[in-house]
């Protein structure tokens, strides 16, 4: 009689793919928080709000509109080591930089998040607070 429920082999297969796929994904927020938080230098504009319009649907947080989103106007190295000696942690693996960066932050205009998104920008120099995971920035969580 054969035994009744999954086969083992099929379970490791499982336990193998799943493994895979998450280290998949973790690699792939470095990336993501590159893609919609760095821009270094900062793209010209005629202002923060067509910084914000333009930056917002180049990276692709335009469908559906992104209700916030800062642009961290520093070298992809130095937010990295924020995550290191240029950090304090902050509980968890949230970590606060030590110096301050220009940001842009953009915030939906407006309520809809269908398009066609309109934002509205405003430039600072803050200190920000980021997840790591690895060594890496991973989300933006916030500015201080």
């Amino acid at each position: 009689m054969a035994p009744k429920g999954p086969h083992p082999m099929l379970l490791l297969a499982l336990v193998l793919l799943a493994g895979w796929l998450a280290q998949l994904s973790q690699g792939a927020s470095y990336p993501q928080f590159l893609r919609q938080h760095v821009d270094n230098p900062k793209t010209r504009a005629r202002n923060d709000r067509s910084y914000c319009n333009m930056m917002m649907q180049r990276r692709g947080m335009a469908s559906p509109c992104k209700h916030t989103n800062t642009f961290v106007h520093a070298p992809a190295s130095q937010l990295q080591d924020v995550c290191g000696r240029a950090g304090r942690r902050a509980g968890g693996n949230l970590h606060n930089s030590n110096n301050r960066y220009r940001i842009t932050t953009c915030r939906l205009a407006g309520g809809s998040t269908r398009p066609p998104c309109n934002y509205r920008g405003h430039s600072s120099t803050r200190r920000i607070r980021v997840a790591c995971v690895g060594g890496r920035p991973v989300h933006y969580d916030r500015t201080l």
